[in-house]
């Protein structure tokens, strides 16, 4: 499986250095339901200023950290998020200590759950998954090129 650094053309080395010319932050959260309320807080403070949907980014993160608690390895205890931000893209990767790859769900009206990454593919414009050392990093990418947008929302295809 390829890394989520890889599928985004730049050497982890260059995603790092185009990373500090812009926004960067990252935590470690306890892989708990309560820590998701903390995510959202996190990122909102790590957003103030930029001029992105702050409240479409808050949401797709709470969906990454939502299946990050409840599909990761219980023994592990924690997830990381980053959220690396320049003046081309921001970039929000969730890694956790999970093997098992999150995939797109097709829930009917009935259902009560299994949207979540539909979300994250209506909002951004392109997410993927990738396998760590210690379990997978799910990431997406929202484009600062308005001509991303498709009806009022961005489009892109889904990565790996």
């Amino acid at each position: 499986m390829a890394s989520p650094i890889a599928s985004t053309g730049l050497k982890a080395q260059q995603h790092r250095t185009k990373a500090t010319l812009g926004l960067g932050a990252a935590r470690d959260f306890a892989s708990r339901p309560e820590s998701v309320s903390e995510v959202r807080a996190f990122t909102r403070d790590a957003l103030a200023g930029l001029d992105v949907a702050v409240d479409d980014v808050v949401l797709c993160v709470t969906e990454l950290a939502t299946n990050a608690v409840r599909h990761s390895s219980p023994h592990e205890g924690t997830f990381h998020l980053d959220i690396l931000a320049d003046r081309d893209k921001l970039r929000v990767e969730c890694h956790d200590s999970g093997s098992r790859k999150p995939t797109l769900l097709t829930p009917s009206d009935a259902d009560e759950g299994g949207r979540g990454l539909l979300l994250v593919q209506a909002l951004t414009s392109r997410w993927g998954v990738g396998a760590t050392a210690a379990g997978k990093c799910v990431w997406f990418e929202i484009d600062s090129d308005p001509s991303g947008l498709q009806g009022g929302r961005r489009a892109g295809p889904t990565g790996s």
